[in-house]
Order: C-alpha cells, then sequence, then structure tokens
C-alpha cells in the first residue's frame, strides 16, 4: 500500500512538474525578449508553441513571436504568417482577436492595405466578448476614413456617439466627426463638434481642436473667431509660435479677401 502511494505522489510530482514547464518557458522567453535577445525569445516561445499545441500556452507563445517579428525585428511577412497561423489554429480564443487587432494595425499602417485591414476589424467585432469593442469600432471608423469612405465612417462614428462613448475616445469621434463635416464642407455642423473638445482634459484633443476651429471659421470667412480661436491655444513655447504664424497669415489673407482675391486655402491646411 506504501508502494502504490508512494508511486502516486512521484507520478503527481511529475505530471505538476510537466504542466509548469510551459509558463516556465514563457517567463524564460520574455526575460529574454526584455534582454533584446529576440531569437532567444523566439526560440523559447516556438518550444512552447511546439509542446502546447492547441493549447492556452500555445496561442500565448505565438502572439508572442508574432509580436517579436512585428514590433521588434520589423520583419513583417513572418509577423504575417505568425498572426495568420494563430487566427486558424485558435478560433475563438482572446490570442485571436489580439493578433487580428496586430494584423490590422499592420495592413493599416505598414502594408496600406486598408480594405484587409477593415476586413481583420470586422472579424474581431465578429467575436463573442470583445472587450475592446468601442475602440476596434473608431479604428475601423479610421480605416474608411483613410480609405475615402467618409460616409462609412460617419456612419461608425455616429453609432459610437449614440452608444454613448466617454471621455478620450468620445473626444476622438466628435473630431473625427468634425473633421469629416469639414470635407464635405457642412461648416457649421463642423464647429458643433470641434467645440465639443474644447474643454477635453486632453491636450492634444484641445489642440487640435482649436486649430480646427480655426480652418473652419477661416473657411466661413469669419476671420475674427478663426484668430480668436487660435489665441486660445494653451501657452507653451511651441504653441505661442503657432499663434503667432497663423495669425499674420490670417490677417493677410483677409486683407487678399477683402481686396477681391480670394486664394484657395494653403497646401496642408485643407481640412
Amino acid at each position: 500500500m506504501r508502494k502504490v502511494v508512494a508511486v502516486a505522489f512521484i507520478l503527481l510530482t511529475v505530471l505538476a512538474a510537466c504542466s509548469s514547464d510551459p509558463r516556465r518557458l514563457l517567463s524564460q522567453a520574455e526575460a529574454k525578449w526584455r534582454e533584446g535577445k529576440y531569437e532567444d525569445a523566439i526560440r523559447l516561445n516556438n518550444l512552447v508553441y511546439n509542446r502546447e499545441r492547441g493549447g492556452a500556452d500555445g496561442a500565448v507563445a505565438l502572439l508572442n513571436i508574432g509580436n517579436i517579428y512585428y514590433l521588434n525585428l520589423r520583419r513583417l511577412k513572418d509577423a504575417i504568417d505568425t498572426y495568420n497561423k494563430l487566427v486558424d489554429e485558435y478560433r475563438g480564443s482572446a490570442e485571436e482577436g489580439k493578433a487580428r487587432q496586430q494584423l490590422a494595425a499592420i495592413y493599416l499602417n505598414e502594408v496600406g492595405d486598408l480594405t484587409q485591414a477593415i476586413s481583420e476589424y470586422d472579424r474581431i467585432l465578429e467575436l463573442p466578448g470583445v472587450q475592446n469593442r468601442q475602440e476596434i469600432e473608431f479604428l475601423r471608423a479610421k480605416a474608411y476614413f483613410q480609405k475615402g469612405e467618409y460616409n462609412m465612417a460617419l456612419q461608425a462614428l455616429r453609432h459610437l456617439e449614440e452608444e454613448g462613448v466617454t471621455g478620450h475616445l468620445a473626444d476622438q469621434v466628435s473630431l473625427k466627426i468634425g473633421n469629416i463635416y469639414q470635407i464635405q464642407k457642412k461648416y457649421e455642423q463642423a464647429l458643433s463638434c470641434f467645440q465639443k473638445v474644447m474643454d477635453s482634459p486632453c491636450i492634444d484633443c484641445r489642440r487640435r481642436a482649436h486649430l480646427h476651429l480655426m480652418e473652419t471659421y477661416e473657411a466661413l470667412f469669419d476671420f475674427e473667431k478663426a484668430i480668436a480661436a487660435i489665441r486660445s491655444l494653451d501657452a507653451s513655447p511651441e504653441n505661442q509660435a503657432v499663434i503667432s504664424r497663423e495669425i499674420a497669415r490670417l490677417n493677410e489673407r483677409q486683407r487678399e479677401v477683402e481686396a477681391g482675391r480670394m486664394p484657395r486655402l494653403p497646401e496642408g491646411r485643407q481640412p
């Protein structure tokens, strides 16, 4: 009886040790990753993947490999291949959503395939229990915007507004809707979007709102309000230089308009 108990204890100990090995390897891989030893980190993650294929740790290992290829080694084809392997083998996992988000970022920012980026965002939104759903919807709307499909982008952004987004995301939604209205020359509607962001706690959001307000008032030939909008930028050395430059430009443009010359907005100032 004692011999049976001893054998059982040994077996349990061995099993426990085996089950902890993948986590230990993942920890070692993460340490190598932090040290900048990327090939070693990939090798260790591959050991976990090959050992735990089909298990949760295998999905984590593949995601890590894809991220090293993408973020550190900038080997985009290898990153795409790794992420695609993950989404094929681990359907419905949390790692699938993360891998698809990285794929969308690569297609959007690196490859320039906006259609494929939108497709990846669509697939993420089809997954159950997506925790950052509103953020993904916003990123998809931005992709539509970059693709020039402004009506699709506006529809998605309006949907987010109706859902009651708050905080920084709400500021980004308002700014992007305002940008679309600028492009569509719906200037009064654009003004209301930018005015929502004037008191944002986000410094960059406030700055963008002031600049877009200035542009919109300029498009309406209301130079007094355009100058007031740029004057109200937060006080900083960088902003002071922008304020001085833009006020001089607006005054000159106003003189040209009043003299009967109405030049188009300078390059880079188109909404």
